[in-house]
């Protein structure tokens, strides 16, 4: 073979593919962003290497059915504890013989929980997902007893604490367990667990009371799964002379359980990154603003309809069976490719329409029926998009996701109820939910591809 004449060589293009980079980290990072854009696993890879997280949830490993176990009793738990406090805080006002107001500060332990989650997310999340799911289940089991036995005030903010810290840290965790490129159907299995136990605390607690027992003990049907998840999610113990257990894939690592490229990303992802985090920590932030808004003054609403404080309640209820039924379908619907989020705004939008505009209880319930079943798939895609931001840890995306539901719960409830004072509560649903459904609509209606 004659030696070939060097001087006429322009450029030499190698074999890059573990020759100069390791390009795995881009390649799955690429078929997990696009995927997940659809709501569909992302398929075999270059090298017929599934990615992270591909096929998940259908139980075929062992580790991802105690993901799965672990995942259910811990949303389950959530929304019954949560959606409790509502109710527990009526009984604690008569039980202690304290004023309304004096105890309404207790129900925005949630929300204050999330926000000092997720502050400290990527610390909390640095060992691993599961120390602190266990952290977690031990905390909110703790603060139901408190909250369920209360004689004190004192005791009682205590328990308010701990499991609005608790509840906050199932919030954290969740995503750092369910990443990958079908995060956004998983995220919605699990909150259908969450909006199904949800409807069954406020009534447990209730007929509790009816029946001579304080009402506030039906909290302690919380207490045993809760027990059962911290036992399951313990870390197990390195036998002597070894080394723990390693931080799983996916907690302190990238997204989608990713490589050295994606962990590289965390803090300086880039501009394209950043404005990618940003718009989905905006889209959580409207998200849960709207689920807010119908959870926290639904009953209000129905009681100037002429409902009793009672009838309000039940009929409230409303509201949280569209939700668990949207949760439920969502899966469904993005295997499918419907355009959830704004197809959702839209039955959100009539369903605002029908709760604002009209005085009678029949088509105000109908309307909190119709925004639930709208406004379900909102939370889990808007928390997939943020998973799935290309370079940004799954630490660090549970930790933004906690923040920004955090914000939501806190300050969207409170602006509507300012607004109700200032206007009334009938206006202040429309000049609050319709625009916030035309800016979710609007950022996430699906755009053309380029070619």
């Amino acid at each position: 073979m004659p030696r070939p004449d060097l001087g006429k060589i322009e450029a030499v293009p190698p074999d890059m593919d573990g020759t100069l980079a390791d390009s795995d980290a881009s390649v799955e990072r690429a078929w997990t962003t696009r995927a997940g854009e659809y709501g569909v696993p992302a398929g075999p890879e270059g090298n017929g290497r599934p990615p992270a997280g591909a096929g998940a949830g259908q139980g075929g490993d062992p580790r991802e059915r105690r993901v799965i176990r672990q995942v259910g009793f811990a949303q389950a738990s959530l929304g019954f504890t949560v959606n409790s406090l509502g109710a527990c805080l009526v009984l604690l006002s008569r039980d202690l013989g304290t004023p309304t107001g004096e105890l309404a500060w207790l129900s925005s332990s949630f929300g204050a929980g999330l926000l000092a989650v997720g502050a400290a997310g990527p610390l909390v999340l640095r060992p691993g997902p599961r120390p602190a799911l266990f952290a977690a289940a031990l905390a909110t089991a703790a603060g139901a007893v408190l909250l369920a036995v209360a004689p004190v005030a004192a005791v009682a903010a205590t328990g308010a604490l701990l499991l609005g810290l608790g509840a906050a840290g199932i919030v954290l965790v969740t995503p750092a367990l369910l990443h990958g490129p079908d995060a956004a159907a998983r995220l919605a299995r699990a909150n259908a667990a969450s909006s199904v136990s949800a409807l069954l605390g406020p009534p447990a607690i209730g007929a509790l009371d009816a029946v001579g027992a304080n009402g506030r003990l039906a909290l302690l049907l919380a207490v045993p799964p809760l027990l059962f998840l911290a036992a399951d999610s313990r870390p197990p113990a390195a036998p002597a002379g070894l080394p723990g257990p390693r931080p799983e894939a996916g907690a302190a690592g990238g997204a989608g359980g990713s490589s050295a490229a994606a962990r590289r990303g965390g803090d300086d992802a880039g501009a394209p990154a950043g404005r990618r985090a940003a718009g989905a920590w905006a889209a959580i932030v409207v998200a849960v603003s709207m689920e807010f808004c119908f959870t926290i003054w639904a009953t209000t609403r129905l009681q100037g309809t002429g409902l009793t404080a009672g009838a309000a309640a039940a009929a409230a209820a409303a509201f949280l069976a569209g939700m668990a039924a949207g949760r439920l379908a969502a899966p469904r619907l993005l295997a499918r490719g419907f355009p959830v989020v704004p197809l959702g705004c839209g039955l959100a939008a009539a369903g605002t329409l029908a709760v604002a505009l009209t005085d009678a209880p029949a088509p105000v319930t109908a309307g909190l029926l119709a925004a639930g079943l709208g406004i379900a798939p909102f939370y889990p895609v808007t928390l997939a998009r943020l998973v799935q931001v290309p370079g940004l840890t799954a630490a660090r995306s549970a930790a933004y996701g906690a923040l920004a539901s955090g914000t939501a719960i806190l300050a969207a409830p409170a602006a509507l109820a300012a607004l109700g004072a200032a206007l009334d509560l009938r206006t202040a649903f429309l000049v609050t939910v319709l625009p916030l459904a035309a800016v979710l609509a609007a950022a996430s209606w699906p755009r053309p591809r380029r070619r």
